[in-house]
């Protein structure tokens, strides 16, 4: 092809040039996956036949060299049975299937063996697992049915019914998830309030004239023999009330223990470990059973231990007994919402806590913090609830709460009508405080939104610099619109700007104006009106669009869009110039004539 640029026309030209080759074919490299390809099923059943939780498990506890009875001594010594990792142990049935739970995982954490990180990612690795299995589960259901050939809103149906469902019971969650959060600590420093019982282990430290340190352990009977003094009886102590009990014993034997600023020898006494309790855990608990844990360990504690509350417990009703007698009652909820503990107890051993039948819920929904399902008491009402779920969010809309109520038996007619709807209006929100409407287990509150429409706006759209809406206010004009949307382009169309306008019976009504120059200058500046539309026009629409195709042996073929003085050279280079096999001695162009009569 000759260097010399020939100019081209404007129209439906064609460009070809000639290649001295055939395109050679693309080649797709072996061994990879093209992007959005799904690995075989044989690669998928390689991933998913890695050692899972319990084999690392088992491996971690055979690399640590501890002994089966090693084992089960720490774990006795952490509050746990020491039964618990027996299927993990040297010697167990290795083709069992296994499932580690949460207590398995803080088993392992309290061995010691694995560092926490780690086993944090195996715990996860595990729950992915077990989600993993869940969902193949319900791929071969849903295989199941399609192959029985169900109608498609049956199987509609049941896709909806796989999905977790869209409110919880509060407060519940805190229980499932292993966490150390409810773990008491198994060594001092104890408060003032923990009374000593046997297995305690007591540190005694004299200073001063006498240096000497001694571990006592808390014998069945409840002494302690301290060399030299003798027995001390401790059970059922403080530390406050042991402390005066050693002022009068020590001085018997070092004539420096004294009260004041005279003593020549000081004592600290202290407890070094806890001892652990056996509680029992009743009633609609998801583990209900027998849990050994710390002296220092609360009714929380217990309840943690167990799972907390099924989903039909009560957590605000949660009974502590002792020796046959209701000794405290702790609502849950204090704690959840406002950290408040008073009633969380510490037990002693044999307490039990038992968890009642919840005394009825309601659904909280829609334009609140915390949408979820509660617990109400006989004597609490709407405003409580919207308290229990953290107010109402920015977007809720106070002239609109619902109560749907699941009438009584004894109300419903021969209709089956079993529910009513309860309006609770603005005109009850007084000074914007939650009216104390009545509540009653089985409600359902629902708390609606504002409307999405927005007020006080113009739109203005086309060959304006600035296109979207602008804000709206009385005695707005054409012209200011334009210019709070930046004013028109160099390139507008002077003849015609049109405003559409919504009536009030939602038909639209035609307006229209003209710009007298480029400036944006109107000929008539129409009085706007709120949510007014404004459509700018630019020459360039008006325009027929122009281009040349070019083809054969350049980079990019296709079409390029046409200029006024484009020669050959342009084109080319706009298609990335020439392929290496192309043919420079010779170009084609094809063009139609004006009046589109055949030629070249």
């Amino acid at each position: 092809m000759r260097a010399v640029p020939r100019l081209l026309a404007a129209g439906a030209v064609a460009l070809a040039l000639w290649s001295g080759a055939p395109e050679a074919a693309a080649q797709v490299p072996t061994g990879q996956f093209p992007p959005g390809q799904l690995p075989t099923p044989e690669q998928a059943r390689e991933m998913m036949n890695r050692p899972d939780a319990a084999d690392r498990i088992r491996q971690q506890i055979g690399a640590s060299g501890l002994t089966p009875d090693q084992v089960r001594s720490r774990l006795r010594a952490a509050g746990y049975p020491e039964n618990l990792l027996d299927d993990y142990l040297q010697g167990a049935d290795t083709t069992r299937q296994l499932r580690p739970g949460p207590r398995t995982f803080d088993a392992v954490r309290a061995l010691g063996i694995m560092g926490e990180e780690r086993l944090d990612t195996l715990e996860r690795q595990d729950s992915v697992r077990v989600v993993s299995d869940s969902l193949r589960r319900r791929l071969d259901s849903l295989t199941a049915l399609r192959a029985d050939s169900l109608r498609a809103d049956s199987l509609s149906d049941s896709l909806r019914l796989l999905g977790p469902s869209q409110l919880k019971h509060f407060g519940l969650e805190a229980f499932r998830r292993a966490t150390t959060r409810f773990q008491p600590a198994q060594a001092g420093p104890v408060d003032e309030g923990y009374r000593l019982g046997p297995s305690d282990l007591l540190v005694l430290i004299l200073t001063g004239d006498v240096e000497q340190a001694h571990s006592l352990e808390v014998t069945r009977e409840g002494f302690v023999v301290i060399p030299q003094v003798g027995q001390v009886y401790v059970a059922n102590l403080t530390l406050g009330e042991l402390r005066d009990q050693l002022y009068s014993r020590l001085s018997r034997v070092y004539s420096g223990v004294r009260r004041g600023a005279r003593a020549t020898t000081q004592f600290q006494i202290s407890v070094a470990r806890l001892r652990n309790i056996q509680v029992f855990v009743v009633g609609d608990v998801v583990r209900p059973g027998a849990y050994q844990i710390s002296a220092a360990g609360t009714v929380l504690t217990a309840l943690y231990s167990a799972g907390g509350p099924t989903d039909n417990g009560s957590l605000r009703r949660v009974e502590i007994r002792r020796g046959g007698k209701l000794v405290d009652t702790l609502d849950g909820y204090a704690y959840l919402l406002r950290g408040i503990n008073n009633s969380d107890i510490r037990l002693n051993n044999g307490d039990v806590v038992f968890i009642p039948v919840h005394g009825g819920f309601v659904k909280v929904a829609g334009e609140v913090s915390r949408p979820a399902i509660y617990e109400v008491k006989a004597d609490e009402t709407l405003r409580d609830l919207i308290e229990f779920a953290g107010g109402f969010d920015a977007s809720a809309s106070q002239a609109r709460v619902q109560i749907q109520r699941l009438l009584p038996p004894s109300e419903r007619d021969a209709e089956g009508r079993a529910r009513v709807s309860i309006a609770v209006g603005a005109d009850q929100f007084v000074g914007g405080a939650v009216p104390a409407v009545p509540v009653s287990g089985g409600d359902s509150v629902t708390v609606f939104g504002i409307t999405d429409r927005v007020r006080s706006f113009v739109t203005v759209e086309g060959n304006v610099w600035v296109e979207g809406t602008v804000g709206f206010s009385p005695g707005m004009r054409l012209s200011d619109a334009i210019r709070l949307a930046g004013g028109v382009k160099p390139d507008v169309y002077l003849d015609q700007v049109l405003v559409s306008r919504v009536r009030e019976d939602s038909s639209m009504l035609q307006l229209r104006s003209a710009f007298a120059d480029t400036t944006g200058k109107l000929v008539e500046d129409l009085l706007l009106q709120e949510e007014d539309q404004i459509r700018v026009f630019s020459l360039a629409t008006f325009r027929p669009a122009l281009y040349i195709s070019i083809v054969g042996a350049v980079r990019k073929p296709g079409r390029v869009p046409y200029r006024q003085g484009m020669t050959v050279r342009d084109a080319v280079l706009l298609a990335d110039g020439v392929t290496d096999d192309a043919y420079l001695s010779e170009a084609e162009v094809a063009r139609l004539s004006k009046d589109n009569s055949p030629g070249a």
